[in-house]
């Protein structure tokens, strides 16, 4: 909805936050892993971190305006970054071997 003067009306605070929705999963989902990390349980922790930054990944190639502040650099950059750091935090999560 515009204003007479073709000026749109400042967003609120929720509406600023639900618009950058993709880059708060990621947070989120790291947020939490490092939270389970914390907890004694590094594996399941660096694999929800390493699964959060490939679903980043994969949600950096949705189109520019609906991406917010995920973008970074260009598309490409981006999701092979992302995708490379997440597949590989996630694989080398699962390959240590678990301690006795």
């Amino acid at each position: 909805m515009t204003t007479p003067t073709g000026e749109r009306p400042p967003k609120t605070l929720v509406q600023q936050v639900l618009g950058q929705w993709p880059l708060a999963s990621v947070l989120s989902g790291v947020a939490l892993g490092l939270l389970i990390v914390a907890m004694s349980h590094w594996r399941a922790g660096s694999t929800l971190v390493g699964l959060s930054i490939t679903m980043g990944g994969l949600l950096r190639l949705m189109p520019q305006q609906r991406v917010g502040l995920l973008a970074v650099r260009n598309r490409a950059v981006d999701s092979i970054l992302l995708l490379g750091v997440g597949i590989g935090i996630t694989v080398l999560a699962w390959w240590i071997p678990p301690s006795r």
